[in-house]
């Protein structure tokens, strides 16, 4: 399977959507052979197939356009119906629901992905792509072409703001001079895991054991972690010399 982006010189990406449109009716027919309704696949195999087949070539790219989605609706549409055996006259949004995949005219799944893209690039400062999207240059010459698809700088922007995005709050990531295979691995000890089963070991034996372990790495410093959830909340603590940090991880 080759993937691509075919760029035209107006930069409409129309001949990518229909070329994209061609490859994925042809990826239906194979989808079509599986969800026989005697011996065929079962729903959830076949919504995996879609991911796999058709999904991942409409996902492709699609930060880079941004517009004609709705030439691609049918495919989905289509490829939705023979894995859930539904008729042709299903409502399409009943059969996003069924699925649980958001319809292409929305462009939840865009947007999302559009989103983590620009997420990811605010670290890394050094890359190309970083000044095309986030320094904002052109701006009046798109406003004054409300046809014109606007670049993904233009419209991930208002997406940013909604979930308080601030670029100036983004940790630039940085590559250690020194390669990975040459530094020390860790030493990991797990003799009270392996030597004592917690249901039929006493509490003073964990005691016990953990000073024993304290007296053997006398010197060195110590640090604390520990996980708690309850119902759906998910906390996490880590503790070091004189300070303690508590974060909600859900």
């Amino acid at each position: 399977m080759t993937l691509c982006i075919i760029f035209d010189h107006k930069l409409s990406f129309l001949p990518h959507i229909r070329h994209l449109n061609d490859k994925c009716t042809k990826a239906l027919n194979l989808l079509r052979v599986v969800a026989h309704t005697t011996w065929g696949a079962d729903q959830q195999t076949l919504i995996h197939l879609y991911r796999s087949l058709i999904r991942s070539k409409l996902e492709y790219g699609c930060v880079v356009y941004g517009s004609y989605l709705r030439i691609l609706d049918p495919i989905q549409n289509h490829a939705l119906r023979l894995c859930l055996g539904a008729y042709r006259t299903s409502p399409s949004s009943s059969l996003s629901v069924l699925a649980n995949e958001p319809p292409l005219y929305i462009h939840v799944r865009r947007k999302r992905l559009s989103i983590q893209y620009c997420l990811k690039l605010s670290s890394t400062a050094q890359n190309p792509a970083y000044s095309v999207v986030f320094a904002g240059k052109f701006k009046l010459t798109f406003d004054r072409k409300p046809n014109q698809i606007p670049p993904l700088g233009f419209r991930v922007q208002p997406d940013l703001h909604a979930i308080g995005f601030k670029q100036k709050d983004a940790v630039q990531s940085s590559i250690s001079s020194t390669p990975p295979w040459l530094l020390d691995h860790p030493c990991v000890k797990f003799d009270l895991i392996h030597h004592f089963r917690k249901e039929d070991t006493p509490p003073e034996i964990y005691r016990s054991r953990f000073h024993e372990l304290c007296s053997y790495y006398d010197g060195f410093h110590r640090l604390y972690t520990n996980g708690s959830k309850i119902g759906d909340q998910v906390a996490s603590a880590a503790v070091a010399r004189n300070s303690d940090k508590t974060i909600r991880c859900r």
